[in-house]
């Protein structure tokens, strides 16, 4: 008898590497699954799928006739878009297909997701996924199973999650290439894997991360495994470079190794075995993420050896009282500067931090710190900045209601917006009523022009000693646009420079 046919959906990302382990594990267990990445992540230019890209989806399940679907549904910005698209699925191939969500936003909010889906699927579901389709498959009662949500006479149940898998190196690697992936983007569909013609691949060396900031949804996990297991989980070296010798042989264009650990490991036995094969082995650059609180000088000295380019640290605020009592981080002024002199001395190549600015939570108190902060890291540095984001189920939506700054019906508006405006907002910033629009985007403009260090001497004595930049912002709106345009310009040199060497 032919195994059941899956099709997972994987949004805004066709990288997906979440769907694609769920992809590779169906595989590994006899199933036949197809993935589909509908739509990919665009920064400056989000927008809703458009009708001919929800018809290329529609008559694609049409035809490869799957007996379960699932969507990968993040606790992110578009909510709106896996709900319509379930609404449309569940009335083009009927209601005899069970529809599974799963991802971080049905983990955190599995009430709301049965409104949607027939089955929610909570946490690493890797197995659950398994043994749920292999009790569809027979006809079998799945509502034992741990991981598990659905609805029973109209009340929602909700089963506990599994212990965490403390042996990654058991899973699958990712799904990578075959006939089995589709990707529709741009009124577009694509038969084929996207990634294998692509210079950068994506992976992880763990799961999980060892802080609890409160705009992540990594506290609310924590709690929900409490006593599950080990929350971080490192990855086997060996197992790390058999992943990327797979990548090699397969994209034949591989030319960068993005890793997107929450964290970059930090135990030095690890990063030197790991830092002796990838330069024998691998032997492309690489970028990672890491924190204040995790960078030690000999490893970094170690990692740019064997082809560090690049590291992201988000340091997100100037201000003690809002990374302390608003984002939940330890970290002080003196350990931040301290990790950016350890970074500097060890010459990474490209040094990005992360700040989050002009929220309901911040002063002009807060603005001037950041300024005085970011005049005193290190360089040569690359800011990102950006505004704050209220995600469903993280823990910042419960501090913002709670002291006021956002009432719970403005709440409910700014996480139902539609797509195009959210992500206006986090990348635009909402604006503060706390401080006046004109002198936080005066903040704004000044913390931005402290990666310049000669443009910020010319600058700073105009903006402290007189009002223009505060009320003529359009010449410096028009510098910094100047500014990005010559970031974008050093970046494409840099992409250049490791695609052809």
């Amino acid at each position: 008898m032919a195994r059941y046919k899956v099709a997972l959906i994987g949004l805004y990302n066709y990288k997906v590497l979440g769907v694609r382990y769920l992809t590779s594990m169906l595989q590994e267990r006899g199933f036949h699954c197809d993935l589909i990445c509908f739509k990919n992540f665009e920064s400056g230019n989000m927008k809703k799928p458009s009708e001919k890209e929800y018809e290329y989806i529609l008559n694609l399940l049409r035809d490869l006739k799957p007996d379960v679907i699932g969507l990968s549904v993040m606790s992110s910005l578009y909510l709106e878009v896996p709900r319509e698209l379930t609404r449309r699925i569940r009335a083009s191939v009927g209601p005899d297909t069970p529809i599974i969500w799963g991802g971080v936003y049905p983990t955190l909010f599995p009430a709301e997701s049965l409104d949607y889906a027939d089955w929610v699927l909570r946490g690493e579901s890797e197995e659950a996924l398994v043994e749920l389709v292999e009790h569809l498959e027979r006809g079998e009662n799945p509502r034992h199973l741990l991981n598990l949500a659905y609805r029973q006479d109209g009340q929602t149940v909700v089963n506990d999650v599994r212990p965490l898998e403390n042996n990654l190196d058991v899973l699958p690697f990712p799904a990578l290439g075959g006939n089995n992936i589709y990707y529709i983007n741009h009124d577009r569909l694509y038969h084929g894997d996207p990634q294998i013609n692509t210079h950068t691949y994506e992976m992880t060396c763990s799961r999980g991360c060892p802080f609890v900031c409160s705009y992540c949804s990594s506290l609310s996990l924590k709690k929900l495994y409490r006593g599950k297991g080990k929350f971080v989980r490192l990855r086997s070296v060996d197992n790390v470079m058999q992943e990327l010798k797979q990548a090699k042989q397969k994209m034949k264009r591989m030319r960068m190794v993005l890793f997107w650990d929450e964290i970059f490991p930090d135990d030095l036995d690890w990063v030197k075995e790991f830092a002796a094969r990838y330069k024998q082995e691998i032997n492309l650059p690489f970028q990672i993420w890491g924190h204040p609180l995790r960078i030690n000088q000999e490893i970094i000295d170690i990692l740019v050896g064997v082809g560090l380019s690049q590291v992201v640290i988000g340091i997100q605020s100037g201000s003690p009282r809002i990374r302390k009592q608003v984002f939940f981080r330890k970290e002080s002024q003196e350990e931040i500067i301290e990790m950016t002199r350890v970074l500097a001395q060890a010459k990474v190549p490209e040094v990005i931090y992360d700040f989050i600015l002009d929220h309901p939570f911040e002063s002009e108190e807060d603005f001037r710190l950041t300024l005085e902060l970011c005049e005193q890291l290190h360089r040569p540095f690359t800011l990102q900045l950006h505004g704050l984001s209220f995600l469903p189920g993280t823990e910042i939506v419960n501090l913002a209601i709670k002291q006021g700054v956002v009432t719970q019906a403005e709440m409910d508006r700014l996480q139902n917006l539609p797509l195009e405006e959210q992500y206006r907002s986090m990348y635009w910033f909402y604006g503060n009523e706390r401080v006046n629009y004109r002198r936080s985007q005066y903040w704004i403009n000044l913390i931005y022009y402290t990666q310049f260090p000669r443009l910020y001497k010319l600058i700073k004595p105009i903006a402290t000693r007189t009002k223009l930049l505060e009320n003529n912002a359009l010449p410096f709106r028009l510098l910094r646009k100047a500014c990005n345009y010559f970031l974008f310009g050093r970046r494409v040199v840099k992409k250049l420079s490791w695609m052809y060497g």
